[in-house]
């Protein structure tokens, strides 16, 4: 199934001229190394564009070998490809980590945006992350934004860009 989907998103590349295309991957597929490699020869491919992919990285807790995940997103931003680090913010996700995986873009999860409006501990949260954010040079996302209220706040909290309903419900192209 990953193979599926990652041929259809390098395929896209050239159906959405300029566009980036994030991918989700988990722990899981960068582990395998019938996937790593399958992605270096499709990177290799299409590298006039890798540019425009990012990397969505989908943490889970048993990861069983952190050097390879490291090893994995090193080697792929070498070849202009962007990592972006899914749903930060609940489950596993930590500080620590993220520092340790590099990444370009930091999704704030969407279980954190939706009550912003109405829960001054989920403001507090989100300023928190995106202060980091920013002194880490990273681009921050806000995941779930479903109305303009929400929108206001994220943008009056310096969030770069997001993503919900508010903007359209999710097309098949």
């Amino acid at each position: 199934m990953t193979k599926i989907v990652l041929d259809n998103s390098f395929a896209a590349l050239y159906k959405i001229p300029e566009a980036s295309i994030s991918i989700n991957l988990s722990m899981h597929d960068i582990e395998r190394e019938e996937i790593t490699q399958y992605i270096l020869t499709l990177l290799h491919q299409h590298h006039t564009e890798a540019h425009r992919i990012i990397f969505e990285l989908l943490e889970s807790e048993d990861i069983k070998d952190f050097l390879m995940i490291k090893k994995f997103i090193q080697t792929v931003k070498a070849q202009g490809v962007k990592i972006a680090i899914d749903d930060f913010g609940t489950g596993y996700s930590n500080f620590e980590r993220l520092l340790s995986y590099e990444p370009d873009i930091l999704k704030i999860d969407g279980s954190i945006i939706k009550n912003i409006q109405h829960n001054e501990l989920n403001q507090h949260i989100v300023e928190t992350m995106v202060l980091f954010a920013k002194k880490q040079h990273l681009t921050t996302v806000a995941e779930f934004v479903e109305n303009e209220a929400i929108y206001e706040i994220v943008c009056e909290m310096g969030i770069d860009y997001s993503q919900g309903y508010y903007f359209g419900r999710p097309e098949m192209f």
